[in-house]
């Protein structure tokens, strides 16, 4: 048994409830205190929005990208298109520089 109580219960001294009272109103170092279930529950529902704002974020995000990578795709094929036509030009004036000359 606790050594405490055990004087606690055989003085003879006039015992201070008050100075118990105090002290045993706090809980020692260590020992966890029980949360509200409604503390508990808010505490949840703050992370699941915060998640659920994130997870939208970059849902948004990869929408943009996949837009933009469309765009570069087409933009791509226009350079592309471009590049052979410049590229074919030089054969077609020779050709037509020859039918000049005969």
């Amino acid at each position: 048994m606790n050594v405490y109580f055990i004087e606690v219960f055989l003085s003879k001294t006039m015992f201070s409830f008050i100075k118990v009272g105090v002290a045993a109103g706090k809980a020692p170092y260590g020992v966890a205190k029980k949360d509200d279930a409604n503390v508990n529950m808010n505490r949840m529902r703050d992370t699941v929005e915060s998640a659920r704002g994130v997870v939208n974020d970059t849902r948004n995000k990869l929408i943009e990208r996949d837009q933009k990578l469309g765009e570069v795709e087409i933009a791509s094929k226009q350079m592309s298109e471009r590049a052979e036509e410049f590229a074919s030009l030089p054969h077609k004036v020779m050709l037509k520089q020859k039918e000049k000359a005969e």
